[in-house]
């Protein structure tokens, strides 16, 4: 009866993908909704890809396959699927599996449009710049997704029946990476619904089995709709799973986008699962008690903030390593009587007998195990722990055992074992000068310890992205150092009579004065007079900022004793009531040792002072009259703010460029409320608003919980310390729901700090590949060329691996700068290159057997000290970051925030 009913279809030829070889017969079929029956066939492709985080105005797309979904309305009986001549019948108990009509069938609407010829012309003019700069590169780009119907966790062995089985129509959005990584967390976290029924206690009725796993998919393969998947399919056989209540701990900046994505995948679907996010903004501290309570008795999920999590739940007995970790001022704040009290009251409901499933998105921040968030974690009563990141290894190996170990503790051993087995001849043998007898025992050792990691880690990196989104095309750009930029440069290393041996006490306050000259030597006179009015307010600062100082040091060994302030000032007065601050710090400024050598009054936007801002303007101007969007990154607040005041000073000049706050450009920090941001992003990804363009953002606070697929050009100013600080923010645009090719822009000066910064990025990149991704990498950069951070050398030579020509390029915008203005970009690099897969350095057969021997047998194993001592291995860089985004609010203050995920 249903299929007689569907004997016809509306057809609009513009609709087909004409790059595609479908059939034209089988394309012809589309929506055909009745009073009585739904039907639906889908058999061409579209170039938009489905997204994880799905937005509305985005549809949805599929292979050239035929399948079709047929619903009776009339009575809810049954769902209907066909798929090559299979049909699949399914009762349906209630209506909520169905979704709703809007999202299945096509909406029709009547509205008045007026129509502007000068707009219209406009947008024409801007659809041709588009085809001509980036038309070529989405012809090639051809999406191919094959659709599923089924996903079967766990089937009865005897009937062959499913007993866990992931909702249909949330099957039907996943990509396969998707499905293998909820099998895989099914299997290792849960194994089977006989294995939970055998640990829980029937008395409490508590859970002591179970295990952990690591979720490490790369950045903007939807590990948040994967992990949602999971969950509702949790909650779907709760009576098998015993699972009841969910922690989800995330950056704050993520919290809402958790909340909106369960709303949106599971709002329609049953059971119903209850959401609650806990913030100091929606939940008064009076209310905390209660709130937990409710979650804690009627079930769901409950989404936290790391630093919310430790204030409720920790206090100085959990941390052993406290009397050691910081080296304070004052002492550290005792807890009374009634705050223990209460500690005591949230740890029932958050650590025991707590949640039954923990899931620790951005699980990189507990990277440091003697930070009080890790110490407060591990003594989480549950077992089974997941843990969500893109960058499982960012600074060394031991933040990544530090992750293994909170999912599965011992599963490496202790911590000592793993560097003596590991972590030492690992590192020793990961750079170009390094002994053959290294390079060979440590591929042998990343070997055993990619296999030993293997149950416990879904690695899928960025090659899986590749399949799904248009190219990418990343630079790193060498920008020629100005004259005036060289001589302050080149004055202030002679004038603080620096050396390549480092000295960590000066490092720092080094690196961010000599910072604001590679990006514009006008910024000393800002920096100068925040720095000033810090330290006249919070006097000496001598406390080390592990919310920062992972950004900056890939070593944890920690110092004694240490002092950051920088001696830019030989008296301080003690008075501060009576005195006019800003008067006071302009006139301290006037003895400066650079403030005579230009005029900083007429040098703010003399842009020939800085080869980047030349570089900034020419690339928003090119993006501007092609339609591409494009973000900004920095990790300077200072630098951000510079760059709004360009803005406004081109609005100025401009006629027909405008830059307005809030419409043309966005900016987010620490001091932006989350749900500002959620309002900007939502903004500036519409598709039809063409003037919002340009979003600046700070690395350390914007760079997690962000998704701006609409914008397809990235602009990193400074280069981290940390490489995934900067892979965070480029997979901010390179993630599922790019449309067009991405091109990565990242600045350096030649010659400068800047550019050894960028080298020993390479290296750790090179170690999160040998060990994340088993890929054999070439080992660019001598040891000894990380030590020598001071020095500067303006006119060496360029790298053999460097660009000069832009036959090469494909990027029409960088070609266009190359060849209109050779005196500012010296040369380009593609980064992808280092990062190459070199079949030569995979292990031979006889060699793996070897690597298999002496992971069990430790008296097979060669143990090696490294040979290449350094202070970047055996000293802390102390980090009392004056300007960075230390604003945020007080729940992302304390632990670090790590945006941008390390390019792939």
């Amino acid at each position: 009866m249903y299929q007689q009913q569907i004997n016809k279809f509306d057809y609009d030829p513009r609709l087909l993908d004409n790059n595609l070889d479908t059939d034209l017969d089988i394309s012809r079929t589309m929506y055909t909704p009745t009073q009585s029956i739904l039907s639906l066939t889908i058999p061409f492709t579209s170039k938009q890809p489905t997204l994880p985080n799905k937005s509305p105005s985005i549809k949805r797309s599929i292979s050239p396959i035929n399948y079709s979904f047929s619903y009776n309305m009339a009575n809810n009986e049954e769902v209907i699927f066909e798929s090559d001549n299979k049909k699949i019948r399914l009762d349906i108990p209630n209506s909520s599996f169905i979704p709703s009509q809007n999202k299945i069938k096509q909406k029709s609407s009547t509205s008045t449009v007026v129509y502007d010829k000068k707009l219209h012309e406009e947008q024409e003019k801007i659809a041709r710049k588009q085809r001509s700069y980036n038309g070529d590169l989405i012809d090639s780009y051809k999406q191919r997704q094959c659709i599923e119907f089924e996903l079967i966790l766990e089937k009865d062995p005897e009937t062959n029946n499913a007993v866990i089985e992931v909702h249909l129509f949330l099957v039907m959005d996943m990509k396969q990476h998707q499905i293998d990584g909820v099998q895989f967390l099914w299997k290792q976290v849960f194994d089977s619904t006989h294995q939970i029924a055998a640990s829980i206690d029937r008395r409490t009725q508590t859970d002591s089995g179970g295990s952990g796993a690591i979720l490490a998919h790369c950045m903007g393969l939807g590990k948040t709709f994967t992990t949602i998947v999971l969950i509702h399919t949790l909650f779907r056989y709760s009576k098998l799973t015993h699972i009841k209540r969910v922690l989800i701990l995330c950056p704050l900046n993520t919290a809402i986008n958790w909340k909106n994505e369960f709303h949106y995948w599971l709002n329609e679907l049953q059971p119903k699962i209850n959401v609650y996010l806990f913030s100091s903004n929606d939940v008064r501290a009076n209310d905390r008690e209660q709130y937990l309570h409710q979650w804690y008795e009627s079930g769901g999920v409950l989404l936290m903030g790391y630093e919310m999590y430790r204030q409720l739940t920790y206090t100085s007995e959990d941390n052993p390593y406290e009397n050691f970790e910081r080296i304070r001022k004052k002492p550290r704040k005792v807890p009374s009587l009634t705050e223990l009290a209460n500690i005591e009251k949230y740890r029932r409901y958050l650590r025991d007998p707590g949640p039954d499933l923990i899931i620790c998105d951005e699980g990189h921040m507990i990277k440091n195990r003697k930070s009080r968030i890790a110490c407060t974690l591990n003594k989480i009563r549950t077992r089974r722990r997941i843990i969500l990141t893109g960058t499982p290894m960012q600074n060394n190996l031991q933040e990544y055992y530090s992750m293994v170990d909170f999912c599965r503790p011992n599963f490496l051993g202790t911590e000592l074992r793993f560097a003596d087995n590991f972590r030492k001849p690992i590192e020793a043998g990961q750079h170009r000068d390094s002994s053959k007898e290294d390079v060979d025992y440590m591929r042998r050792r990343v070997y055993a310890l990619n296999k030993r990691l293997q149950p416990i880690i879904h690695r899928r990196s960025f090659e899986v992205l590749q399949t799904f989104l248009p190219p990418k095309f990343e630079y790193a750009i060498k920008i020629k150092c100005r004259p005036l930029q060289r001589k302050l440069y080149e004055t202030y290393i002679t004038h603080q009579n620096l050396n390549a041996e480092l000295d960590m006490t000066k490092l720092f306050a080094d690196y961010q004065y000599l910072m604001k000259i590679w990006t514009h030597p006008w910024l000393l006179q800002p920096y100068f007079i925040e720095y000033y009015k810090k330290t006249l307010k919070n006097g000496d600062q001598t406390e080390i900022d592990l919310a920062i100082e992972d950004e900056f040091d890939d070593n944890n060994n920690k110092i004694n004793e240490i002092s950051t302030t920088h001696n830019l000032f030989s008296s301080r007065s003690e008075n501060m009531s009576d005195r006019n601050v800003e008067e006071d710090a302009i006139n301290a400024m006037k003895n400066q040792w650079w403030f005579n050598m230009f005029n900083s009054n007429n040098s703010q936007f003399d842009f020939e002072l800085s080869g980047k801002l030349v570089v900034l303007k020419a690339i928003l101007d090119e993006c501007e009259s092609i339609g591409d969007k494009v973000l900004v990154f920095s990790r300077s607040l200072i630098t951000l703010n510079y760059i709004e005041q360009c803005l406004a000073h081109w609005s100025k000049q401009s006629s027909t460029s405008e830059w307005q706050k809030g419409v043309d450009y966005f900016r987010i920090d620490g001091k932006v409320p989350i749900k500002k941001r959620a309002d900007d992003m939502k903004l500036f990804n519409d598709v039809n608003n063409y003037r919002s363009r340009l979003f600046l953002i700070s690395t350390v606070a914007g760079g997690l919980g962000i998704n701006l697929f609409s914008a397809n050009r990235v602009i990193i100013l400074d280069t981290s310390w940390n490489p995934a600080h900067d892979l965070q923010a480029m997979f901010r645009s390179y993630r599922l729901g790019q449309t067009k090719p991405v091109y990565i822009y990242r600045l350096m000066v030649k010659g400068t700090m800047e550019e050894k910064i960028y080298k020993r990025q390479i290296t750790k990149q090179a170690m999160f590949h040998r060990v994340v991704d088993a890929k054999q990498l070439a080992r660019h950069f001598t040891y000894d060329e990380l030590a020598k951070l001071y020095e500067f050398n303006f006119d060496i030579e360029d790298d053999p691996i460097d660009q000069y020509g832009i036959n090469r390029v494909q990027d029409k915008i960088l070609r266009n700068l190359l060849q209109n203005d050779p005196d500012t970009i010296i040369s380009y690099r593609e980064h992808d290159s280092f990062l190459i897969h070199n079949d030569e350095e995979n292990l031979t057969v006889e060699e793996q057997r070897q690597a298999k021997d002496e992971d069990e047998n430790p008296h097979l194993r060669q143990r090696r000290r490294p040979q290449h001592p350094s202070p970047l291995i055996n000293n802390a860089i102390p980090v009392i970051d004056l300007e960075s985004d230390s604003t945020q609010s007080s729940e992302e203050q304390t632990q670090p925030i790590d945006e941008g995920y390390l390019i792939f």
